[in-house]
């Protein structure tokens, strides 16, 4: 499924409209326009799903699917933020890095000195894994 964008917040009642207007001018046997689809799963932030089925006459299943979807699609347009800060040049510094991931990985750095690893690409790898 491909990810939209959210739908400026609409009213079940209008949603309600929008439906009941479709109904009454679609051809026998057409799918729901994904417009509609949309515009229904805009109110799960508002609505229960089994109160958005049951106003829209629409199949529960295929709305919590599309709801879970769009949830998914959220969830990893999130972008994680990169922060580049300068390491100290002096041979007696000591550095401490901790990260930890959404998933829960977590990396400790504790390095004395002048460090000969790529730490900014290490620490990119690290972000960017796929469990």
């Amino acid at each position: 499924m491909i990810y939209t964008p959210p739908v400026p917040a609409t009213s079940l009642a209008t949603v309600k409209l929008q439906f009941k207007t479709w109904r009454k001018t679609r051809k026998q046997k057409t799918r729901i326009p994904d417009e509609l689809w949309t515009a229904a799963v805009s109110l799960s932030d508002r609505y229960s799903i089994h109160h958005i089925s049951r106003a829209l006459h629409v199949n529960h299943t295929a709305l919590k699917d599309r709801v879970s979807a769009c949830k998914a699609n959220r969830n990893q347009q999130t972008h994680q933020c990169f922060i580049e800060f300068p390491l100290p040049q002096s041979p007696a510094s000591e550095c401490l890095v901790e990260m930890e991931n959404r998933s829960g990985d977590k990396m400790r750095l504790h390095f004395f000195g002048g460090v000969g690893l790529d730490l900014r690409a290490l620490s990119q790898n690290f972000w960017e894994k796929r469990s």
